[in-house]
């Protein structure tokens, strides 16, 4: 799942009341809420209220869950019958944490020997490609919240899942994929469609952000006991930086479809090294929309606030970037992490 964002409806504050008063509000209302509905009409909501409790390997990777929370809590409110054999949460944690810390070693890494450009291609990237790709997909079938239809264009929240969680992080994964040196040459013809369909992916999903946050601020207005101010203010925050920013991914991407295989040749023959900040800057990405995913996933479930899902959302955003700042440290004059002159976008690597 991707976006947790509470229906305006069903949002209730006081708008007098303290930061301290308002903290322990939320906090009492996380405790106390309960996730999804045994009678609701939508099978997924039926579904997010059973705790699974099967046993077998199921509930030996459901016990980290309780060594994590000893109250039960947050399985109860994740190890639910709303993920088929639990393929989301494991390719979840598969990638995320195995992924983050293999991103971080190869940084360290490179700052040893710079002589060796980092790896791009192994079985374990391949299979971290695959868990972050199956991990995506699998949110589908989850991010239903008004309606039992898939991919109802009407329920704003479940698109906020399908297309801006699971489109863009696949969107990344892909963005690896063609930088890590095992892309195929049969699939190169197909790159100008396929970028195509990801602007369409990034252009969709801002006006999604845009449609659901005006929604909020209108129910808002019609509120007898409105949302504060600076609760709505940071929802602007969260909505537009899980929206706009992604329309800055594809004038990175441009240059796949529209500089290509020569256009890579051309980068590298300047700056040697200047793979390892693009596979980089794909899968970091890749892994900065999982994590936003899972974190408003957590949020939908009660288990975070908005505070925190905001900063988290900020650390993904900020994550391939200081991942690509590192390899420009690391690797100087090697690299080049400048986007006027190394994009095709910007005229680079156009053969005359």
């Amino acid at each position: 799942e991707e976006v947790g964002f509470e229906e305006a409806s069903t949002s209730v504050a006081f708008i007098n009341e303290t930061d301290t008063e308002r903290r322990a509000r939320v906090k009492a209302e996380m405790d106390a809420a309960v996730i999804g509905d045994a009678k609701s009409k939508v099978i997924m909501e039926r579904l997010k209220s059973e705790e699974d409790q099967d046993a077998g390997l199921s509930s030996l990777l459901a016990s980290f869950l309780t060594f994590l929370d000893p109250s039960g809590t947050v399985r109860r409110r994740l190890w639910t019958r709303a993920d088929y054999m639990h393929i989301h949460a494991v390719t979840g944690a598969y990638f995320l944490f195995l992924g983050i810390p293999w991103l971080l070693w190869s940084h360290v890494a490179n700052a040893f020997d710079t002589s060796v450009p980092m790896q791009t291609s192994s079985p374990f990237l391949t299979s971290l490609l695959l868990a972050g790709l199956i991990n995506a997909l699998s949110a589908v079938p989850m991010s239903k919240f008004s309606s039992n239809k898939m991919f109802d264009m009407r329920d704003l929240k479940a698109n906020g899942f399908t297309f801006g969680g699971t489109g863009l992080t696949t969107m990344c994964l892909y963005i690896a994929w063609w930088f890590s040196g095992d892309y195929p040459d049969f699939m190169r013809p197909f790159d100008i469609p396929i970028f195509l369909f990801w602007a369409l992916v990034c252009a969709g999903t801002t006006a999604n952000w845009e449609i659901m946050l005006q929604q909020n601020f209108e129910a808002n207005e019609r509120r007898t006991r409105k949302v504060p101010e600076k609760e709505m203010r940071q929802k602007a925050i969260l909505y537009r930086l899980a929206s706009w920013p992604n329309l800055t991914q594809l004038s990175f991407m441009y240059s796949i479809p529209f500089g290509g295989l020569a256009w890579l040749q051309q980068c590298e023959a300047l700056w040697p090294m200047q793979s390892t900040p693009m596979y980089h800057y794909g899968i970091a990405s890749a892994m900065g929309y999982a994590l936003s995913m899972f974190s408003e996933t957590l949020r939908d479930r009660k288990l975070v606030t908005l505070e925190q899902d905001l900063l988290i959302l900020i650390i993904g955003f900020c994550f391939p970037m200081v991942s690509v700042l590192l390899d420009g440290l690391t690797y100087g004059s090697a690299v080049n992490i400048s986007p006027p002159q190394y994009w095709a976008l910007f005229g680079f690597g156009h053969l005359g």
